[in-house]
């Protein structure tokens, strides 16, 4: 059975589709079989791909699909997923059956916040559609948040400062929504993969690729100890 990980967001430009690329291209640089579902509308992903297409940047070990409705996404796991290891999928920005099929066929949904009000409001509209669905299957679906876009000035912004209590207000309420603790910097690394260089674990071993590099591989360790109950990867004070 696959691991199955949405990416789940309702702030345009996010970081969705990045991050979504960023830990395809780590499990496929572990030899993993991933397969990307693209979900949502303005096929972010599948941009990404024709463009590393039209490079010959196509990453190994990494499939892509697209699936603008829920019949297709069901089909795809009902079917599809279990000749992968990974499945990540890009969910669209509004609350739709889809979007909730999507979370419902997860093991864990990633919500990227950038240091705004907007994006911690819908880090905490994300955190209560997965408790909604987690009931509705009767299966725990954990709700990971993750800091992306960082800088030296937003660090000092205030909104930087309340996504760590605000999400232990979420668990204080009762939902499983953490704070992973890898946070990724901005970098222009980020941006170059997005257009066409497929993925960053395929671009030239720089000073900055090489930090991302570890950013990724500390967000995607974060993700499997969250799963598998082990470290403490959660802020909880």
């Amino acid at each position: 059975m696959p691991l199955c990980i949405s990416a789940v967001s309702g702030k345009g430009g996010a970081g969705k589709t990045t991050a979504a690329i960023l830990i395809a291209g780590e499990y496929a640089l572990q030899g993993r079989r991933v397969l990307l579902i693209d979900a949502d509308g303005r096929q972010n992903l599948q941009e990404w791909w024709k463009r590393s297409e039209a490079k010959d940047n196509i990453p190994e070990n990494i499939e892509l699909v697209t699936a603008a409705r829920q019949t297709a996404v069901q089909h795809l796991l009902d079917n599809d997923a279990n000749r992968f290891d990974v499945v990540l999928m890009d969910t669209p920005g509004q609350d739709t059956v889809l979007r909730d099929t999507i979370i419902a066929g997860s093991h864990i949904v990633l919500t990227p916040i950038q240091p705004s009000q907007d994006e911690i409001k819908a880090a905490g509209q994300a955190a209560a559609d997965t408790a909604d669905i987690s009931d509705k299957v009767g299966r725990l679906i954990p709700h990971a948040n993750f800091v992306t876009r960082v800088t030296l000035p937003a660090r000092a912004l205030e909104a930087y400062r309340l996504i760590r209590p605000f999400v232990q207000n979420l668990r204080d309420g009762g939902y499983d929504s953490h704070l992973l603790d890898t946070e990724l910097v901005e970098r222009n690394c980020y941006r170059e993969i997005r257009n066409g260089y497929g993925t960053l674990q395929m671009l030239e071993l720089t000073d900055p690729v090489r930090k991302a590099r570890a950013e990724v591989m500390n967000l995607v360790q974060n993700i499997e100890g969250l799963l598998s109950g082990q470290g403490e990867v959660a802020a909880n004070g």
